[in-house]
């Protein structure tokens, strides 16, 4: 087992253990702050998991695979301390919307890590690259296998990223290309789409 996927698994599941006991302390330790500082901690917590989801959709991210699923985890926890957090809010909406969703996620949580934690495996596994290769211009590729999990006939995902000038910590993607029982290598798929970055079309 390669580092990156030892790392992938651990980071999972404290992400989906941690949270039943991480979720309620910390936003115990919310409700305890002055009013002022409330709201800035809970303004602090929201902006997580809408700063990852920005990233997300804008196709940012960080070149490290740990960072990526560390900010997942972090963004997880964020929004399920506010979650259970809603039990005190004043707003009813917010009461019976949150709460009661925060009592399933935490729920779903503890299973996935384990009575259901082989196929939290499977899915965390499918997120982890078979295959990374350098290209020009400092262009990244990395290639993941889907289908251990997700489909019965599995595949490649192709995602080349480019660094962001100015900002050496992040990378934004350039192509994101899945191939359906593929006939090329991982390699061969990364150097085939290299000769076309503005198309992702897949490689002949």
């Amino acid at each position: 087992m390669s580092a990156t996927t030892s790392s992938a698994f651990a980071i999972a599941f404290t992400a989906l253990l941690g949270a039943p006991v991480a979720a309620p302390l910390l936003a115990r330790l919310a409700m305890r702050l002055p009013r002022a500082l409330q709201t800035r901690a809970y303004l602090a917590l929201a902006g997580v998991p809408l700063a990852v989801a920005a990233m997300s959709w804008g196709g940012l991210s960080s070149p490290s695979y740990q960072v990526n699923a560390v900010a997942l985890l972090a963004a997880f926890w964020a929004f399920l301390t506010l979650a259970v957090s809603a039990f005190r809010f004043e707003s009813r909406w917010l009461r019976y919307t949150l709460g009661p969703l925060s009592i399933l996620l935490l729920a779903l949580s503890l299973f996935a890590g384990t009575l259901g934690g082989l196929g939290t495996v499977f899915i965390v596994g499918d997120t982890v690259p078979v295959f990374t290769a350098t290209q020009a211009q400092g262009r990244h590729c990395e290639v993941t296998s889907y289908g251990n999990a997700t489909t019965d006939f599995g595949g490649h995902r192709v995602v080349i990223t480019a660094p962001v000038p100015l900002l050496p910590f992040l990378e934004r993607t350039v192509i994101d290309q899945t191939f359906e029982k593929p006939q090329q290598t991982p390699a061969q798929l990364c150097q085939g789409l290299a000769t076309s970055p503005n198309t992702g079309k897949a490689p002949t």
